[in-house]
This record gives structure tokens, sequence and C-alpha cells, in this order.
């Protein structure tokens, strides 16, 4: 997959890369799972959309973050195509107060360029919540995230009779990191979902042998950030294995491109 419009450049990869890992903040769907209103099969949850606890969660969350200086650090964001991550990606990295309508707010100085990508998105197939909207829809909902490395401006991964292994999410999650090493930038910021996230950073620990400390393996809370520090002798020890994914993991190019 190319990118149209944007120079191609070749760099030298740093000897690590740090990654800020981020759970979508809390979505329609969790509230209504959890207090037994609906089932996670209900249409009803659709591309949840965060909840109004969600959205002051991503407040908070910018507000931590600038104070940090993390914005003035955090070079990219990718996240996650489904709705709750982009909405939480807007509104922490943008600060949009209407997160479903980001065009109407200016974009603020040095704001790192968001870009979406299929593969870094929840475990599909089977829920409702787990399946996206058009990119069409998309493109005017969310006019300044990248979706130029999506391929299809339809859903054609989600699938309704069955849902993504859970070997296939963690293959999907190391052929991720091997991506964003390849990138040139060293701070990188990912809004994702939760069993992604676990399931990736477990098949860190355990199929590549990385370390990882122990609260780092424990399910992400809803607008939880963890920062990892990925080593070049991880993606070296990742290159030497045989883990694949048998489906729906179909990596972005490798080729190294400017998003701006």
């Amino acid at each position: 997959m190319e990118l149209c419009g944007v120079q191609t450049l070749c760099f030298s990869s740093p000897n690590f890369k740090t990654l800020r890992l981020v759970r979508h903040a809390q979505g329609i769907h969790n509230v209504a799972i959890e207090k037994g209103e609906l089932t996670g099969l209900s249409g009803k949850l659709f591309d949840a959309r965060l909840s109004q606890t969600g959205i002051q969660q991503v407040s908070d969350m910018r507000k931590e973050i600038s104070k940090s200086g993390l914005l003035n650090t955090v070079q990219l964001v990718i996240t996650s195509p489904l709705r709750r991550a982009m909405q939480t990606s807007v509104g922490i990295f943008r600060g949009q107060e209407d997160m479903n309508q980001s065009d109407i707010f200016p974009k603020a100085n040095n704001s790192p360029p968001i870009v979406a990508l299929e593969i870094c998105r929840e475990r599909m197939g089977l829920y409702p919540c787990d399946k996206r909207e058009s990119i069409g829809t998309y493109r005017t909902c969310f006019s300044e995230i990248d979706f130029t490395m999506i391929e299809s401006g339809e859903d054609t991964l989600w699938q309704a009779e069955e849902r993504e292994d859970m070997e296939d999410v963690s293959a999907r999650g190391l052929h991720f990191l091997k991506w964003l090493w390849e990138r040139p930038e060293k701070d990188i910021a990912v809004v994702s979902h939760g069993i992604f996230l676990q399931q990736t950073l477990r098949a860190l620990h355990e199929k590549i042998g990385t370390p990882v400390e122990d609260n780092h393996l424990k399910r992400f809370a809803n607008c939880e950030l963890r920062s990892i520090r990925l080593e070049k002798s991880d993606m070296e020890a990742y290159t030497l294995t045989t883990y694949n994914s048998r489906k729906y993991a179909t990596p972005p190019s490798t080729s190294i491109h400017t998003f701006e």
C-alpha cells in the first residue's frame, strides 16, 4: 500500500522508540453491557461512541498530558478506525470539545498528525460495537484524521458469524509493532482497545521474550495511558520468529512516509 501525494523518505532506525499506548475512553457499549441493559450482540451498539463519562475522561487526559509536556514529545498518533478510538484521539491530541465534529475546530499548533490504521482495531467479528462505519462518513466527522492507509471504504474485515481468534489478534499486534518500529518517529502514541493492547503486550512478552512489567500485562482501563520502550533487540528477535497471523492481519506498507 502506498500513500499518494506525500514524499517517500529513508531513515535509519534508532535503538529504541517510546510508545504511548492508550485505550479508548468509556464507550456506550461498556456501560450498556456492564449494566446488563444490552448484550454485545446488540445492533444498537454498532460502532459505539463515547459515553458522557468517556468524554469527560478524554478532557481529563488532555489536561494531564498537556501539563506533563507529553503533547510536545509525541510525533505521531496512530488510531484505530472505530469511532470511540477516534473520538479519544481527536479529543486528547487536538483538544476539540465536540469530538464528532472535529472539522469545526482549528488545529492546535504543533499537534502531531493522527493516522487511522485497520491493523490496530479491536478484536474483530460478531459484536456490532466492533464494526466500523464507512470511511466516507468518517472523513466528514473526523477531517483531521488521515485515512489514506485504509484500503476499503466499507468494513470488509468484520464478520457477523465469527470472532477473530486471540492468536490472530496477538499476531496482528506484533505485525503492528514491527510497522511502528520502521517509522522514523521515536515517540508515537497509539489509541486502540483493551483486548488488542493487552494481547499485543502479552505476545511481545511471551512470544518475543521482551521483559514487560506485570502491571502492563493487565487489561487497560478506559482512557488509561501506559508508556513502553521498544528496543532494537525486540524487533531483531521478532524477525527470527515464524509467529504469523493466519487471517485478518494485513500489515500496512513498510515504506516510510511523512504524514502532515
